[in-house]
């Protein structure tokens, strides 16, 4: 399965992507799993709200064996597990085109708390893409980061996989896989008119016809209107070349359409540069000349070594004793490359079952105790790395401010009933003056409740959030209860300062910034604590560490027979017994204090010693 990502910016808009993959005039048939037109003009609202560069990602899979529309969703939710977005924020769209079927997600950056996780995702999409193959049974498809993707494997526990991955990963780290051509590329060219995977399908035909020739090559090019020559780069890679039309359309470069590798191109191009004219022989002539005399000359040169094995070694001079010296190497080493090499871990199936075994739980003990060393209080991961109080405050006074304006205009309602109350008080002649004076009262209260409401929840929320309650702010309720009016006029008065300090714009960022640096300060000591806490465990996991490093490389100075015991239990699948072996020979000058069940055991059998020697009978002293 082929996955490939892009990001859109906010300021490009929806249209482009949303024309391409909801309404492709080039598929046979378009079925849109969930999501719509109108959540990416949405996401990218968000995303141009928040100032976020990037609005939307766009990621495309093709299966390499045939998927159902289930099977492509359920690969779609594992990407969106795996970059931390949330499956019910997506839009997935199935193409059938030829008869095969791939897919497209889109995923808004702006995840209403956080920006889509944008770190190492080439990696992690092909690691998703490889545990999806694995588990339809499908054949893997080798990718440019199958080294990375293996060790990453590893590292979580899952080793049948990463060996699975670490197959693909070729000798020769230049023969990676390399797409032919970019997805921006073949929509240039589409807008062209020029279809690039039917030419690219042309180009190599005409490499395999032209047998790896590069001026046949040129004259195949040549019969289509097209042509090779030198790239317009001036770094390392400067004699790379491209292929182009006759009008100036670039086309690509030949080693990504070829799929030749850049050293053997280079091959080509000397040999080519050297080729002689095919009218003058000369050249040919002295090269062959030069490659006999120089066969000859090294013909020569092992006759005279061998004579010398036959020769007496005091007769021979320093020379000669250096020359044989040199042959016998040289013939040593042949030798040792036609040996059998050592056994690498990475390929088990090499070794013995119980060696296997052995290997399994080594790397499960050490995984085991790596966890241990690097956990991290949840605080730590919620909240990640300090930040300014600056940069703190101004995030909270962004984030509530829609809590801000309601606050405002909910002390100015109060206000006003105030004054429409000491207005109607103020008038001593008017008709029907106790009941408007009712009603005004009526509304100066329900004003007051809505502001001590809004108050409250601004207030839990700010605490909530910064980690100084663990109580969830309770939505606010406009209008109030009756029953809640007393409570919440109580609540207004015990924090009238509070207030008018959040009323005003300075004096509010300065409470928030304390607010800050207490929950800061209250989360520094609950991570010490807890860090301390788990001091002995480190220490713990720290010297499983050791010893299981000690004894996946046992040292030279240990005795013979405790290096054969150690090495018998590791071909058994024995780790613990291994491990015990290990620390019994170095812990041996280390007095060990016995357990109740053996000091019970050791008494038992003093005492018996004991009444033997008294019903025996006492021996005689030999002089």
């Amino acid at each position: 399965m082929i996955v490939q990502e892009t990001r859109i910016k906010a300021s490009s808009g929806h249209q482009a992507v949303s024309r391409h993959v909801l309404s492709g005039a080039k598929n046979e048939a378009i079925r849109l799993i969930s999501g719509s037109d109108y959540l990416l003009k949405d996401w990218m609202k968000e995303a141009r709200r928040e100032n976020i560069r990037y609005g939307l990602r766009h990621i495309a899979f093709n299966p390499s064996e045939p998927m159902s529309d289930g099977q492509l969703a359920h690969f779609a939710n594992q990407i969106c597990l795996e970059l931390g977005a949330d499956p019910d924020r997506m839009t997935l769209v199935i193409h059938q085109k030829d008869g095969s079927t791939h897919g497209h997600l889109l995923l808004p950056e702006w995840q209403r708390d956080h920006v889509l996780s944008s770190k190492f995702t080439w990696q992690r999409l092909e690691k998703v893409a490889r545990l999806e193959e694995l588990r339809l049974g499908h054949t893997l498809v080798p990718g440019r980061h199958d080294r990375a993707i293996a060790k990453a494997l590893r590292e979580t526990g899952n080793s049948e996989a990463a060996d699975k991955v670490a197959a693909l990963v070729p000798e020769d780290s230049s023969a990676r896989p390399v797409s032919a051509y970019a997805s921006q590329a073949r929509r240039m060219t589409e807008r062209q008119g020029f279809d690039l995977p039917a030419a690219r399908r042309e180009i190599m035909a005409c490499w395999e016809k032209s047998g790896n020739d590069l001026k046949m090559f040129c004259c195949l090019l040549a019969e289509k209107n097209w042509r090779m020559r030198p790239g317009d780069r001036t770094d390392g890679r400067r004699d790379a070349h491209v292929i182009e039309t006759d009008d100036g359309m670039l086309i690509g470069s030949f080693t990504r359409l070829t799929k030749v590798r850049t050293k053997e191109f280079r091959r080509l191009l000397e040999a080519e540069a050297s080729r002689p004219s095919p009218l003058d022989l000369r050249p040919v002539v002295r090269r062959l000349e030069q490659q006999e005399r120089r066969h000859r000359q090294r013909a020569e040169r092992k006759r005279a070594v061998k004579d010398l094995i036959w020769v007496p070694p005091a007769s021979l001079s320093v020379l000669d004793r250096q020359r044989l010296h040199e042959q016998g190497r040289r013939e040593a080493d042949a030798i040792r490359k036609r040996l059998p090499s050592i056994g690498s871990l990475r390929s088990q199936e090499q070794f013995s079952k119980g060696f296997g075994i052995y290997l399994k739980d080594w790397k499960q003990e050490m995984q085991a105790a790596r966890s241990v060393l690097n956990a991290r209080h949840p605080l730590e991961r919620r909240y990640g790395p300090d930040s300014p109080l600056d940069i703190q405050s101004a995030c909270m006074v962004r984030m509530m401010k829609e809590g801000w304006s309601r606050l405002k205009q909910a002390h100015q309602a109060v206000e006003r009933a105030r004054q429409e109350l000491d207005e109607l008080e103020a008038r001593k002649i008017l008709f029907s003056r106790k009941r408007r004076l009712s009603q005004a009262e009526e509304q100066y209260r329900q004003a007051l409740a809505q502001l001590a409401e809004i108050l409250r929840y601004l207030v839990q929320f700010i605490l909530y959030h910064l980690g100084l309650s663990s109580q969830k702010p309770d939505p606010i309720q406009c209008p109030v209860p009756i029953e809640r009016e007393v409570t919440l006029q109580d609540y207004l008065q015990e924090r009238r300062e509070l207030l008018q300090t959040l009323l005003d714009e300075k004096a509010r960022r300065l409470w928030i910034k304390d607010r800050c640096r207490e929950a800061e300060h209250k989360r520094a000591r609950m991570i010490a604590e807890w860090h301390a806490e788990r001091v002995p465990e480190c220490e713990q996991a720290q010297q499983s560490i050791a010893r299981l490093d000690r004894l996946h490389r046992l040292s030279w100075s240990l005795p013979e027979d405790v290096r054969m015991e150690i090495r018998d239990w590791k071909r058994q699948g024995q780790l613990q017994m291994a491990l015990r072996e290990l620390v019994r020979f170095y812990d041996r000058g280390t007095p060990v204090s016995p357990t109740p069940a053996h000091r019970s055991d050791v008494t038992r059998r003093s005492q018996t010693m004991a009444l033997r020697k008294k019903t025996s009978p006492t021996p005689s002293l030999s002089p």
